[in-house]
């Protein structure tokens, strides 16, 4: 689904799984500059990704996050497979909702 797709791509640009830390005590090289330790992409994305949680709300916010953001699967999060069912279609709403804020819902 393209909504789990951009959330993902907007999730790692925020510095998700696999970004390294800021190293600020690393000394510069001569003539460089210093590097800005916050880039203007993910400030954008950063501020896409509050309003996809107020949209969401925190709980769905979170299980977006987990599965689509980390890479979690329902099965490693959820025992039992009345919660994996109820939060696959929790999750199936979610996305439908942010496909929708973001313009890219199917038309039915």
């Amino acid at each position: 689904m393209a909504a789990a797709t951009h959330f993902r791509t907007l999730w790692e640009s925020m510095g998700g799984k696999g970004a390294s830390a800021i190293d600020y005590g690393r000394e510069h090289v001569d003539g460089g500059k210093a590097r800005d330790p916050i880039t203007e992409r993910q400030v954008n994305a950063g501020k896409e990704l509050a309003r996809c949680r107020a949209l969401l709300g925190a709980r769905m916010y979170g299980l977006v996050s987990a599965v689509c953001g980390e890479g979690f699967a329902l099965t490693e999060i959820f025992a039992r497979k009345r919660e994996r069912l109820t939060a696959a279609d929790c999750l199936r709403m979610s996305l439908d909702d942010l496909a929708e804020l973001w313009r890219m819902a199917a038309r039915r």
